[in-house]
């Protein structure tokens, strides 16, 4: 039979009572943000012969979008802000296009592009870069990615950056067309400029 001394009892509580006078139990904090119109996110890439740039319809977005995040680390870490792209929202400028690049997306089997934010450094005064965490998934495989995006806070939120990807680290294959003339390039970028409005 176990039993707990008094003197036990006393520690636990003490270090219970210092954690909490210290914050260490403080919850995270919680916002809600909605994307501004003149928000965008691109994909695009290049092919042996011309280059394409299929640009995401943000009207299909769910909004709000809840952030969950905690300040007092020394970075700012987030625990669920996410994009979820549809591949069918995304044009490329054409029917033809649209559907080889939703193929290339394996889009029936892998219907979405995810973006998550993992976490950001705090903002400098005078900077408007910041270093950036970000989780993104393509065809059911993920990736991290630490990069440098432009950040401005003027009333609203403004992120803007470019996130240079290989088509092969998602295990996707560049794909070859008109018997192997055109061939996709192994690169591409997303292109992500946000202009968060927070409710």
């Amino acid at each position: 039979m176990l039993s707990t001394s008094p003197h036990i009892t006393k520690i636990v509580w003490i270090v219970s009572v210092l954690l909490i006078g210290f914050g260490f139990t403080d919850p995270e904090r919680e916002t809600k943000v909605r994307v501004g119109s003149e928000s965008e996110v691109v994909i695009s890439g290049t092919t042996n012969v011309n280059e394409f740039t299929c640009k995401y319809n943000l009207e299909e977005l769910e909004l709000p979008i809840r952030l969950t995040y905690d300040d007092k680390a020394e970075k700012i870490q987030f625990s669920n802000a996410q994009l979820r792209l549809a591949n069918d929202c995304f044009d490329c400028g054409g029917k033809t296009i649209n559907k080889d690049f939703r193929e290339l997306l394996q889009t029936e089997e892998y219907p979405q592009v995810e973006l998550r934010l993992l976490y950001v450094d705090p903002p400098q005064p005078d900077n408007q870069k910041i270093g950036v965490g970000m989780e993104i998934k393509i065809a059911g495989v993920t990736r991290n990615y630490e990069t440098i995006l432009y950040c401005e806070q003027q009333g609203n939120i403004c992120v803007d950056g470019t996130i240079p990807l290989k088509l092969t680290d998602f295990g996707l294959e560049p794909p070859r067309k008109v018997l192997g003339m055109i061939k996709v390039h192994d690169e591409i970028k997303v292109r992500i400029a946000l202009r968060l409005n927070e409710i």
